[in-house]
């Protein structure tokens, strides 16, 4: 009931060898799975961390996303769709940020190569300028990888959402405390990396995508639910609303505005990435399976969760 695997092309305590990703991906051709992959060139940010830390810029927040620069992020998303070619297997790009990295998609699809493809929210709501925060603090709770980027890649996103060229909106979702990211107060690389965003994934999706004529509603419900559902083999069950599917139903009212604060959110967590930020409407319910488990953000039933078999890749 595990057919969607997690690599990755950088962290020296995760990530594996070219060698290996091949062998994995034609393992997973042939059983049928799939896999999402971290795509940043490990070596060449090692190297660029070391020149940071050498010209005194270790407590520097801002050295992150210097260190880890978007065309980094592209030559590896180009070099793992050549070991997915040799291969002749799908692969699924996870959080995908820029403009150059969804060029080397566009490449491996007129190869004729299957290529799904990951973004998050952090990508088309916020910029890189997060990380030239004075307020140190401030700044290093945007961290995380790969970093977010200048804002004309946003538009570039956007334009794949609308086109279908990417497939699905998640959050890589990381919910450290402020506690937590303070431990890398004088080495920005021992910041944990990461951010709370799944409770606002839709909420923002709606105000930047949707109500800013950005995207549809169904392409909207496409990228959240039925594609994903299709992606990690939960279809028909999940991702569409029909006679035997579960019932999982969000139900979102346009009207107004709301407000992102730390105080309202349900994660565990001291801080919110969107603190202040105005959102088009809200959402007034939530259905899981048919039961009612939140109405106008006052949780009703908590700790449902299931875990569900899953099939093979449908798209």
């Amino acid at each position: 009931g595990i057919t969607s695997f997690k690599m990755y092309l950088t962290y020296p305590a995760m990530m594996i060898g070219d060698g290996a990703v091949y062998s994995a991906l034609k393992a997973l051709k042939k059983r049928g799975g799939i896999a999402g992959v971290h795509c940043e060139n490990a070596g060449v940010i090692d190297a660029r961390i070391a020149e940071l830390k050498a010209a005194g810029r270790a407590a520097d927040v801002s050295a992150h996303p210097e260190a880890r620069p978007d065309y980094l992020e592209a030559e590896a998303v180009a070099r793992l769709l050549r070991i997915a070619e040799a291969a002749d297997a799908p692969v699924v790009i996870v959080h995908l940020t820029n403009r150059e990295a969804l060029d080397e998609v566009a490449f491996a699809r007129a190869r004729g190569q299957r290529v799904y493809v990951e973004t998050c929210p952090q990508y088309l709501a916020l910029d890189d300028g997060v990380y030239y925060d004075a307020n140190w603090s401030m700044a290093a709770r945007y961290v995380c990888a790969p970093p977010i980027r200048a804002e004309e890649n946003q538009r570039a996103l956007w334009r794949g959402l609308r086109r279908g060229e990417i497939q699905t909106i998640s959050t890589d979702h990381c919910s450290f405390t402020l506690a937590q990211k303070d431990a890398g107060r004088g080495d920005f690389t021992k910041i944990p990396g990461g951010m709370p965003g799944v409770e606002t994934r839709g909420t923002l999706l709606f105000t930047y995508g949707v109500a800013a004529g950005r995207i549809t509603a169904e392409r909207m419900a496409d990228v959240l639910a039925e594609t994903p559902a299709k992606l990690y083999g939960l279809f028909p069950r999940k991702g569409v609303l029909q006679p035997g599917a579960d019932a999982d139903i969000v139900v979102y009212d346009p009207r107004g505005t709301s407000c992102i604060t730390a105080a309202d959110q349900a994660a565990n967590v001291d801080y919110a990435p969107y603190e202040g930020t105005q959102i088009a409407g809200h959402i007034a319910e939530v259905y899981l399976r048919g039961t009612c488990v939140v109405r106008e953000g006052k949780i009703l039933h908590d700790r449902n969760g299931q875990y569900l078999h899953r099939g093979k890749c449908m798209l």
